[in-house]
């Protein structure tokens, strides 16, 4: 059995989210959320059915690093109880972008900080880095098997391209074969490969069920032309440009482009990305060099430095930063919706100037900021002219819109506000510093051998409450092994010799599948690393290798991050904005268009498709071009309703008696992998069987990959019955044959063997044996002496069974 659910993500409603949730429901009441989005204004309301199906879940996977596909996940985590203990999945950029897209959101968020009367602690930067660091990392075609509930549960995750390190996953239970494929780009962009539904679709063909979504992009060619041409547009009659985006996704590419552009042109046009954690940004997409295009791999070759060291393009991290530049400029900040980040307050800033133009490049919710004013551009341009390459260029309105504006603000925390985050902070850290050491001393205790142990207990038991507690000496050299300024440890009338040395604490080798984890900074250059450190430097008339030779932390540079950290709270604003500046919209999406999406989707071979999009209407033209392709069994399922994808058949999984299996006939098959038997007769359902089970005298037939519902067969047949089955049934030949196999041993037996075409095997010049695409295969040639020998050849690959 297999049941979909959107929670979030399909809509019926004038209201449109794009945020996306879905629960997977497999047979044993297995449940799979993929994805954990939340809209740009941060609606509770949209949580409720996750909170209430948080004891439910068993797994968690990730997509996409962006706030419409993990913008809950640090939430739910601090909230929910039990959330934070369920295990999840996501590639490594999704996990870092999706830690520096969080952490930029929540910056500005209402909920990170609790109100006067809640006992709920607030969101931090750390507790954001900490929820991230227990994701469970995944390489692209790394299979992963499960244990305990979730054992016959089979995952992999396959590039989808739009984001960096952006998932389609494929889920395998039992029967049920599922990729889950939402948001996916078929192309190759600057910095992206395309998705494996083009580039691998072997390893993707034949699910019992595709889940794809049916967002599309406009497939307009000359993109890059028509943006440059919208930006000088601003700049050339002494407008500044804005662009909302994305923090860490399509950021990324929006970056490269403009600041690629910038070099080759030799523009001065002062160009910034705006965010608090942009920085962070790139500093971990220089990292992840591996997980991109070729194009960037081979750029990084011939220049000797990152891509992601740009030359023109300045990172800012508030408004400030952006009032400081006189003239024209061209800014991107992020926060595509308008709602959180620097984005909303950039906007406030330039939204009043008429020689101004904002472009927006990616879609909106629909009841954010960004949404509501595409929805009145919409409406402005609907009237005007254009061809399907866009060759007649942007389309340019000004709307009508006067609105207050509720912005948040970070602002450092200063005088009795930091000394009071501060003392918290330092209890907050010796409570968790004593709960560690704790933690040593136990485990101390459990290494000892047992014989110390027994004459250690009398000793225990006289020792007071006092001695009972972590001694100060344990603090002590706990922590010498951390990065403090100061090492005191009083180590007098220590009673374990253990305080009497200098502590040393191995690092834990991480392993996966392939081997030991390499951490790609450490093998970064010495030049690169302080470039990454310090982008900004050559401001201040500072080369970016300043930093060459001189001694470097003992740290990584994570935890270089982490400490630099500014304490800061959210204060909120009102501001009255008049919206002058030209509106125009050049998609930058990243996602397959429609036309593709109806040639690669049939391609897939699904046998039953779910589409699923914030806009029903789109789902629902994509499905009815899909059917004209000869796809039938296609759903468009809205928020909250389950569609059952089960395969059409009625199969069981049966449990048979020790004295039913005696009397079968068991054979190994030809690899000896698998012991076999038919099975025939009549069931007859008696009072210990389960409820479930079929009703008396229906046929039924044993299948071992059966699983949808359990049936235990005791003393079911007699020996006549089955001798009776045996006599009516026809030999069952079980196994696979491959062709190059059978080749070799035809060739051993004196046959000459050679290959006509894919699946056809030439034997003696008159005798074809095909592989059809059911795995059966057919003999063809006249019937002789030779025709029986590689008939017989053919059958000693296969499980023959009476």
């Amino acid at each position: 059995m297999f049941t979909f659910t959107p929670l979030l993500g399909a809509s019926t409603s004038a209201s449109v989210s794009l945020a996306s949730q879905s629960l997977l429901t497999f047979d044993q009441n297995v449940r799979v959320l993929i994805d954990v989005g939340w809209n740009d204004k941060f609606d509770l309301k949209l949580l409720s059915e996750l909170e209430r199906l948080t004891p439910t879940i068993d797994l968690i996977l990730l997509t996409h690093a962006t706030i419409s596909h993990l913008g809950a996940y640090v939430y739910a985590c601090k909230r929910f109880p039990g959330f934070d203990a369920i295990p999840v999945y996501a590639t490594l950029p999704v996990i870092n972008m999706g830690r520096v897209a969080t952490i930029d959101a929540y910056s500005t968020a209402w909920f990170t900080a609790p109100g006067p009367s809640s006992t709920q602690e607030p969101i931090q930067p750390s507790d954001i880095d900490a929820i991230f660091d227990k994701i469970h990392a995944l390489k692209y075609s790394q299979q992963l098997t499960l244990t305990a509930k979730l054992s016959s549960l089979r995952l992999t995750a396959h590039n989808a391209g739009h984001t960096l390190g952006g998932t389609l996953w494929r889920l395998h239970y039992g029967q049920e074969d599922v990729i889950y494929a939402v948001d996916w780009n078929h192309a190759v962009e600057r910095h992206l490969n395309s998705s494996a539904l083009l580039t691998a679709p072997e390893q993707l063909s034949r699910p019992t069920a595709l889940i794809c979504g049916a967002r599309t992009g406009t497939g307009i060619r000359r993109r890059e032309d028509l943006l440059l041409s919208a930006i000088l547009r601003g700049v050339e009659r002494g407008g500044s440009v804005f662009m909302p985006t994305s923090t860490s996704a399509r950021a990324l590419e929006l970056c490269h482009l403009l600041d690629s552009i910038w070099v080759e042109r030799k523009y001065t046009i002062p160009l910034v990305f705006v965010s608090r954690a942009g920085s962070r940004t790139l500093a971990y997409a220089r990292s992840m060099l591996e997980w991109m295009s070729p194009a960037i791999v081979r750029e990084w070759e011939e220049k000797g430095t990152s891509p992601f060291v740009f030359k023109s393009l300045k990172v800012a991290t508030s408004e400030d930063d952006v009032r400081e530049i006189r003239g024209p400029k061209v800014v991107l900040a992020s926060g595509q919706g308008l709602e959180w980040g620097v984005g909303r307050e950039i906007f406030a800033l330039m939204s009043d100037d008429p020689e101004n133009i904002a472009i927006f490049t990616q879609d909106a919710d629909s009841e954010s900021l960004a949404g509501e004013i595409l929805k009145l551009w919409k409406a402005a341009t609907e009237g005007m002219m254009d061809d399907d390459d866009g060759s007649s260029g942007p389309k340019f309105a000004r709307i009508d819109l006067q609105q207050q504006l509720e912005i948040r603000k970070c602002v450092p925390l200063q005088g009795d506000e930091l000394e009071t985050y501060l003392a918290e902070e330092r209890a907050r850290k010796n409570l968790a510093d004593r709960q560690t050491a704790m933690d040593l001393k136990n485990r101390n205790i459990l290494d000892q051998p047992d014989s110390e142990s027994e004459s250690s207990e009398s000793e225990e038991e006289e020792e007071s409450e006092e001695d009972m507690e972590v001694e100060k000496s344990d603090l002590g050299i706990f922590s010498l092994t951390q990065d403090n300024d100061v090492y005191d440890s009083d180590i007098r009338g220590a009673k374990l010799m253990k305080n009497k040395m200098f502590p040393y604490i191995p690092r834990r080798i991480r392993r996966d599948t392939y081997g030991e984890i390499i951490r790609v900074e450490d093998y970064v250059r010495a030049e690169e690393r302080d470039e990454g450190v310090t982008n900004d430097s050559t401001e201040n008339g500072q080369g970016a290798t300043g930093n060459i030779g001189k001694k470097r932390k003992w740290t990584d540079d994570r935890e270089e991050e982490k400490s630099t950290i500014i304490p800061s709270k959210a204060v909120l604003e009102y501001v009255n904005i008049v919206v002058r500046c030209e509106i125009t919209f050049i998609e930058y999406e990243g996602l397959a268009d429609a036309r593709s999406m109806q040639m690669i989707i049939p391609q897939v071979q699904a046998r039953k498709l779910i589409l699923i999009a914030d806009y029903i209407e789109q789902a629902d033209a994509l499905a009815k071009a899909l059917r004209d392709t000869g796809i039938q069994d296609i759903y468009v399922p809205s928020s909250g309703k389950s569609v059952n994808a089960s395969m059409d058949a009625n199969a069981y999984v049966v449990t048979l008696t020790y004295d039913l299996a005696h009397w079968l006939n068991w054979q190994n098959t030809a690899s000896g992998e698998y012991t076999v038997a038919q099975l025939k007769g009549k069931l007859v359902v008696n009072d210990g069987l389960s409820s479930d089970a079929p009703s008396q005298g229906q046929e039924l037939i044993y299948s071992p990959q059966s699983h949808l519902k359990e049936v235990t067969l005791g003393r079911l047949a007699t020996r006549r019955d089955l001798a009776v089955a045996s006599t009516k049934t026809k030999p069952l030949f079980v196994g696979d044959i491959r062709l190059a196999e059978l080749r070799r041993r035809l060739m051993t037996e004196g046959h000459h063997a050679e290959f006509r075409g894919e699946g056809i095997l030439l034997c003696d010049g008159h005798i074809l044996v095909r592989k059809l695409e059911d795995s059966n295969v057919l003999i063809e040639g006249g019937v002789g002496t030779e025709f029986y020998e590689i008939r017989k050849i053919v059958d000693s690959f296969l499980a023959r069974i009476l």
